[in-house]
């Protein structure tokens, strides 16, 4: 995203929630990061006057001390429980310059919408699995497949692609899609990107 946004005037950094090392050695990442330290994380970078901050937290998993998580409405759709979610982050940060994101469910539901990419660039003893995968989710729009324990975008591709993986393949997969493609097949993550192509226009 960040090539494409500069065409639109606006430079963009990516920042990685902090990750904090345990006594053991291991690191808490994903869905053991807390809200506490992510709001100081996002307040601190609203320092700069200049800044304007957004986020891409995944659904599936996100931590259940997160405003909004946790409510009382009930039964809620994912669709709904994300906008809830992104109104009480919002409120929570308290800052105008800050646009909340949530990926429903997860960033894999990206991976999903560039499906024939990801058969090109897969180890071909992997394409049986592909195939499956594909028939699997065959008219599910990304942005619908559930968040099950079992069903999850990750899950899904994990049980059916053995050698996939999320630090490698999802970037290299989204970025031979490309960007048109896969918001063409995610309206809600091409709602995002189009709110922020106006930022350098001062468009809210």
């Amino acid at each position: 995203m960040t090539p494409h946004l500069r065409a639109h005037s606006i430079w963009a950094t990516p920042i990685i929630v902090k990750t904090r090392q345990n006594v053991d050695g291991t690191k808490e990442t994903g869905g053991s990061v807390k809200w506490a330290k992510c709001l100081k994380e996002l307040r601190d970078l609203l320092r700069n006057p200049n800044a304007r901050l957004t986020t891409m937290f995944d659904y599936y998993r996100i931590p259940r001390d997160f405003p909004g998580v946790v409510t009382t409405i009930d039964p809620l759709t994912t669709k709904e429980h994300v906008l809830v979610i992104e109104a009480a982050l919002a409120r929570a940060v308290g800052d105008e310059r800050f646009i909340p994101y949530v990926q429903r469910h997860e960033f894999e539901a990206l991976v999903l919408a560039s499906i024939d990419t990801l058969g090109d660039l897969m180890d071909p003893v992997d394409r049986p699995g592909w195939k499956a995968l594909k028939k699997e989710i065959d008219g599910i729009p990304p942005e619908d497949v559930n968040d099950g324990v079992n069903t999850a975008p990750s899950k899904r591709l994990q049980r059916s692609i053995a050698s996939y993986r999320k630090v490698l393949h999802g970037p290299m997969v989204t970025a031979h899609a490309g960007l048109p493609a896969i918001r063409a097949a995610c309206p809600r993550f091409d709602a995002w990107v189009t709110r922020l192509e106006t930022l350098a226009t001062g468009i809210p």
